[in-house]
């Protein structure tokens, strides 16, 4: 495991910076049962190392995402998946994933990050 509390730099403390491709996916009208799959590529684009501790979503979709032990050097990338099944949806929705990492902020809270989709009926 590698280190990924926050290093200071003087009084800073140098935290995770993550680029992402998109934040949000429409996914335009769909039909109750369809399904979809949603893809964001995000890439450490920070100085600090990190890792994925989790990530999570309504029941409605499945994720795939790099496993825990995975860690992502400055300028690696990875990708979250997901399949989305509307089979028990009734309106209209946005959606969010919740990623967190394992890396923590200088008060050792959880670093957290949130990519969507949406979707119509």
């Amino acid at each position: 495991m590698v280190n990924v509390t926050p290093e200071k730099t003087g009084t800073e403390a140098v935290l995770p910076q993550l680029e992402w491709d998109k934040t949000l996916i429409e996914l335009g009208k769909i039909q109750i049962g369809d399904q979809r799959a949603v893809e964001y590529t995000f890439t450490n684009v920070g100085e600090v190392p990190i890792q994925i501790e989790i990530a999570t979503t309504c029941h409605c979709t499945q994720l795939t995402y790099p496993p825990t032990a995975k860690v992502f050097n400055k300028g690696e990338s990875g990708t979250i998946k997901g399949i989305f099944d509307s089979s028990e949806k009734e309106k209209a929705e946005k959606i969010d994933i919740t990623i967190i990492l394992t890396n923590t902020d200088s008060k050792g809270y959880p670093i957290i990050e949130e990519v969507f989709f949406s979707y119509e009926l």
